[in-house]
């Protein structure tokens, strides 16, 4: 049993250092205007809008501090520079081939970055300076390519 006392314990004090400080709520004006651009950057359907829009201050201030603790790990340029340098048309098959691992790794890291970062973040990616999903596609046929 003292084990598993022991174990809570430690449990404890892991939670309580990995739970954020909490930050001292706005005024009602600041609030509104910060909980509004949290909502935009979700991209959430008006229904669930107006639900969260009916939360009180208490809560949308919550909501705001977890939105604001969310770090994109990588912006969309990254992945398209990584997927850019995997286009060179001097790489033999051979090379190609051992660049597999790499590049497939850089293709699922992107995945979840498309999934799970804010609607701005896969605008980022897709806008004219960008061109994500043109590099994107210029890759895969590439790769196609490379393999056959």
């Amino acid at each position: 049993m003292g084990n598993a006392e022991s174990m809570e314990s430690q449990l404890a004090v892991i939670r309580s250092r990995a739970a954020p400080v909490k930050l001292p709520m706005p005024d009602p004006a600041e609030l509104e205007e910060r909980f509004s651009i949290a909502l935009n950057s979700m991209n959430l359907p008006p229904d669930k809008v107006r639900l969260l829009r009916s939360y009180d201050n208490e809560k949308k201030w919550e909501l705001i501090c977890d939105q604001e603790r969310f770090q994109v790990k990588n912006p969309p340029h990254t992945y398209i520079q990584k997927l850019r340098g995997f286009l060179d048309p001097a790489v033999t098959r051979k090379k190609f081939r051992r660049r597999v691992q790499e590049s497939t790794q850089t293709l699922r890291e992107l995945e979840i970055s498309l999934r799970t970062n804010h609607i701005g973040w896969v605008r980022e990616f897709l806008n004219e300076e960008n061109r994500g999903l043109d590099v994107l596609v210029e890759y895969l046929s590439f790769a196609q390519y490379a393999v056959t």
